[in-house]
């Protein structure tokens, strides 16, 4: 647990709940947020629940179970199994204090005995289990059998009832949740999250004159950020590239994470591998920052961090219509396109842009003037505003 100085308020705690230890795989939201929670004093620390040492055998022997009965592997983490084992660990560490809750489940254990422990709960989440269940279906969701995901379902609306209040970070994760699981208006509240990457890292970026748009800059640079290619569209932003590029554009695609080959050795495309953020920062700013306009096509997305990442960073994005990314694209700027939208047209909402300087010169300024409101320190002060009422 890290811990911020001591206040004679109520200590507030970042919950995570992952079966892995580090609690920065994948986007690390839970990791970025802590840190800046903790360094403007809106949290008291952070706690990631998970399985560990032989105090929590029970826990790895109803895993073995689970995988012995036939089910799927991953479901576990989603069962009371799972949750019950290591909130009963938890909850005596955190007696008297009021926990955030960065995973859509408490459990029935949690539920039940929370009270007793003086406990006060409260979720932020990017988007509701109904929500990842049914977008994320032909994906990461695509191993779960029914019984997981009605069990699952029932347990999560349990926990949104006992919670004082929800915070979401898209406004359609706020209608979800208010009609699918019945959650009283009055206990909503939309704050949409930050880019992960420590504000302190950018200072230097911060500190540069405003990257003014030339009139007669002739070449472009397209970038994607991505583990997921396919889900997130990769595909057609190369063809899209490769069409532009033979009407005779002289534009470029920096990648980011996972490529195809077949992508990654394509006229035009630079694929930069995966770079680990948490080592490799500053490589990672300067790859983005010389991007012209982020591009992301999310079949699925309940919110969209690499988004962030562009806008912290004052560039302007094209993305998807899809789950909270329209909330992302308000914070900074940048144009939504249709799921689904074939390369030929991505091709010509492209073209438009670069054939009108005027055009991707606001955008860029705005994205630039609007970067802070890509950070986790302005998503703090606003989960500030929500616990204080």
């Amino acid at each position: 647990m890290q811990k911020g100085s001591p206040s004679a308020r109520r200590c507030t705690y970042l919950v995570g709940c992952d079966s892995k230890q580090d609690i920065r795989v994948f986007s690390g939201s839970t990791y970025h947020l802590a840190q800046q929670g903790v360094e403007d004093g809106l949290l008291t620390g952070m706690m990631n629940l998970h399985p560990q040492g032989v105090g929590d055998w029970r826990v790895f022997v109803r895993a073995g179970l689970w995988k012995l009965r036939g089910s799927r592997a991953r479901g576990f983490k989603f069962t009371d199994g799972y949750l019950d084992g290591i909130w009963k660990r938890g909850l005596p560490a955190l007696r008297d204090s009021i926990v955030i809750n960065n995973f859509q489940l408490f459990g029935s254990h949690f539920v039940k005995s929370h009270r007793a422990f003086g406990v006060e709960p409260y979720f932020y989440i990017d988007g509701t289990l109904d929500e990842w269940f049914s977008s994320y279906r032909a994906y990461d969701a695509a191993k779960f059998d029914e019984t997981v995901v009605r069990q699952a379902l029932v347990v999560e609306q349990e926990g949104y009832a006992s919670s004082r209040k929800i915070v979401v970070m898209s406004k359609r994760t706020a209608v979800n949740i208010a009609r699918h699981y019945n959650v009283p208006q009055c206990k909503i509240h939309i704050v949409p999250p930050g880019a992960n990457i420590p504000e302190r890292l950018l200072e230097t970026l911060d500190s540069r004159p405003e990257r003014l748009y030339r009139p007669d800059k002739k070449t472009f640079v397209i970038g994607f950020i991505g583990l997921y290619p396919e889900r997130k569209g990769l595909p057609t932003i190369a063809e899209a590239v490769r069409l532009l590029r033979r009407s005779g554009y002289d534009v470029g695609l920096h990648a980011i994470g996972k490529c195809p080959p077949e992508i990654a050795q394509q006229d035009g495309v630079t694929h930069f591998g995966l770079i680990d953020k948490s080592v490799d920062t500053d490589r990672f700013i300067e790859i983005v920052r010389n991007i012209d306009i982020g591009c992301m096509l999310s079949r699925a997305e309940l919110t969209g961090i690499a988004l962030l990442e562009f806008l912290r960073m004052g560039v302007p994005i094209i993305a998807t219509d899809v789950g909270g990314i329209p909330d992302i694209i308000d914070l900074g700027a940048g144009h939504l396109v249709p799921p689904g939208i074939s390369p030929g047209d991505l091709a010509q909402r492209l073209s438009v842009i670069f054939d009108e300087p005027e055009r991707l010169a606001e955008l860029q300024e705005n994205a630039w003037r609007r970067r802070h409101n890509a950070s986790w320190r302005r998503a703090v002060q606003e989960l500030k505003g929500v616990l204080n009422r």
